[in-house]
């Protein structure tokens, strides 16, 4: 089998992957941010269906829902207007480009372990968490606090290498073919990542036009696609 070298963004090693494998998503998103990635990843896992979350939302870039004619459900796709109570409840906007929320009563991702799109989404959205690291990674390098880089206090370093850590940890829980539960914890672990990197970005992360409006998306695709319910603990978490 061919396969194609990719270096990982934030530091990390060289490594191999399928051409067309779910990790491409991760390297759309990092490339070319959230709203390309996610057309991508709708024409590669369901064209022409609106993939729904478990609580029977929608959350995807305009042009993507005005393309499609059918919605998923847990028995698979359903015709839009064939009986089904729509509603649009809002959007968000980054890069200018616009993304649309929708309810839609009787939607849902199909029964089973979870499909393309789940899991394409968790690596879409990791890819955007790295990104978001490198970024805020130049940010700081290019700061000075009383004639120290910014980079180089050490709370700011620990923060960093925790968001580090933490998509170290995505990636490899990713890569052993997720379950729901997994899917939950890679979920909760990148909202932590892009919390903590707003933080170091200071004032600048929660600009509109900053890079706040890239983790306000992922989170809000995460508050639509992710699993339902909580990760089982790990053997330290447990009492």
């Amino acid at each position: 089998m061919t396969v194609t070298t990719t270096r990982p963004p934030a530091g990390g090693p060289v490594t191999t992957a399928p051409p067309g494998g779910p990790e491409r998503h991760r390297e759309a998103a990092y490339r070319d941010g959230p709203v390309a990635a996610l057309i991508l990843l709708h024409d590669t896992t369901s064209p022409g269906v609106l993939p729904a979350g478990p609580g029977g939302h929608v959350f995807v870039p305009r042009e993507t829902e005005a393309a499609c004619d059918r919605y998923q459900t847990l028995l698979g796709p359903r015709p839009r207007g064939a009986g089904s109570d729509e509603r649009v409840l809002g959007g968000a906007a980054v890069e200018g480009r616009e993304l649309t929320a929708l309810r839609i009563d009787g939607s849902g991702p199909p029964a089973g372990e979870p499909d393309g799109w789940a899991t394409g989404l968790a690596w879409l959205r990791l890819g955007l968490a790295e990104r978001l690291v490198d970024r805020v990674t130049a940010h700081l390098g290019g700061r000075t606090v009383q004639r120290t880089v910014t980079l180089n206090l050490p709370l700011v370093r620990a923060m960093l290498a925790d968001a580090v850590a933490g998509t170290t940890e995505c990636r490899a829980l990713l890569r052993a073919a997720p379950a729901p539960h997994t899917l939950r914890r890679v979920h909760r672990s990148l909202d932590e990542t892009g919390r903590r990197c707003l933080h170091l970005f200071g004032a600048a992360g929660f600009l509109a036009t900053g890079p706040g409006s890239e983790v306000r998306v992922s989170e809000l695709l995460a508050d639509t696609y992710a699993p339902t319910g909580y990760p089982p603990p790990t053997d330290l978490e447990r009492p």
